[in-house]
């Protein structure tokens, strides 16, 4: 096996290697994460629960994503375990997230309303607040598929160079 041949084997692991280490970071910062996608209109709501403990995090985590992209007029409440409301917020861009405090462990309610008539559809999602790790996970995973991307133009260039300097 010639060199070249060594150094694109060694690449192709590096690229295999960071996705993995991206998918993993990805599932990691969503794992704790409860995300529903629903049409919502001044008819219906889109009610999303997930059980959430200070224990694991003191902070929490909601975010509302319209699916195409427009900007609408939506309302957003976070209520607490205690049917208390901790957030009710109007979001009029496409994307949307916000923190609140997680004082007690219980089902926490985010509600997704609109006064518009015509069927919005949108993603929303309730949860902990990640933990850097995840995060870190997916950086590291996505340098190291860049650095193979990188390895593998290099590669073709030496591959390229090697055949032109034969035919001479």
């Amino acid at each position: 096996m010639s060199n070249l041949t060594k150094y694109l084997v060694i690449v192709g692991i590096m690229i295999a290697v960071g996705a993995m280490l991206l998918i993993y970071g990805s599932q990691t910062i969503t794992g704790d994460l409860v995300i529903e996608e629903g049409k919502v209109n001044s008819l219906t709501q889109l009610e999303i629960k997930a059980d959430l403990d200070p224990e694991i995090n003191t902070e929490g985590v909601y975010a509302v994503q319209t699916i195409e992209g427009k900007e609408y007029d939506i309302s957003a409440v976070v209520i607490d375990s205690s049917e208390i409301k901790i957030r009710d917020v109007s979001i009029n861009r496409n994307s949307f997230e916000d923190n609140f405090e997680i004082e007690q462990a219980g089902t926490y309610t985010l509600i997704i309303t609109t006064s518009e008539s015509e069927e919005i559809p949108l993603v929303g999602g309730i949860g902990h607040v990640p933990d850097s790790t995840g995060v870190t996970i997916s950086i590291v995973g996505f340098f190291i598929i860049i650095s193979g991307m990188i390895g593998v133009a290099a590669i073709g260039f030496m591959i390229i160079r090697q055949k032109k300097n034969k035919s001479s």
